[in-house]
């Protein structure tokens, strides 16, 4: 089985052209927002039980780092992970509290101004270099729920997992864009804690590694769970 966890602002459906891809395993796409009332380490223990052992985690940015702590969790029920374009955490106090600010200001506009909240959102540096991503919102209905999760999701909130990286020992595939630097080198970093980790970089993408290149996503996809 393998399970895909969405980006902070995306939705489980944002993985369904991947999945229909690999009709050879069964996957499905976690709805994260069914759990953004939970802490962290409290949604990661969610998705591990929602799981049977054997399984692939697949995370995707804020998905990546509910991934990285599903794997360091005590009922961690995952045989290997992809984790693509996700933040180990901050290791200072003083930037924890600039994020805190940063991320509570999001959650106000997202949850008083949605449709200016989205115009902000695909505009920062980060995005710069990928292609955005075509969604319906006014179907999905999830902006309270967005609000929620830039509040109990929050990077701030959000233990520094660097110290920990060490304790993962299943396989890991760390997924970066070319274009994406500052998550090249935590990608770097990370790699060199995790025992049985590689880093794989796509040359033609930035931080939506999935939707800039998908093509190069599905084959290191197929390529880490035969």
């Amino acid at each position: 089985m393998i399970c895909f966890l969405h980006g902070a602002v995306g939705h489980y459906g944002d993985w369904s052209d991947i999945i229909d891809e690999i009709p050879s395993h069964a996957a499905s796409s976690f709805n994260l927002y069914d759990i953004v009332d939970l802490s962290i380490d409290e949604a990661a223990q969610r998705i591990n039980n929602s799981h049977e052992s054997g399984g692939i985690l697949i995370g995707y940015s804020m998905g990546g780092r509910l991934a990285l702590h599903c794997l360091l969790a005590d009922n961690s029920p995952w045989d290997k992970a992809i984790i693509i374009s996700a933040h180990t955490g901050l290791s200072s106090i003083k930037d924890k509290e600039i994020r805190k600010k940063i991320d509570y200001d999001w959650s106000l506009l997202a949850e008083n101004n949605f449709d200016l909240f989205l115009n902000h959102w695909d505009k920062q540096k980060v995005f710069s270099d990928s292609m955005p991503i075509n969604r319906d919102y006014s179907q999905l209905n999830i902006a309270s729920q967005i609000s929620t999760s830039f509040k109990n999701w929050s990077l701030s909130n959000q233990k520094y997992l660097n110290p920990f990286l060490p304790n993962i020992r299943i396989p890991v595939c760390w997924v970066v864009g070319e274009k994406d630097l500052k998550f090249v080198e935590i990608g770097k970093t990370a790699t060199t804690l995790i025992p049985n980790s590689e880093l794989i970089i796509s040359q033609s993408s930035g931080h939506r590694v999935p939707w800039d290149d998908q093509k190069f996503t599905l084959n290191t996809i197929k390529s880490f769970i035969k």
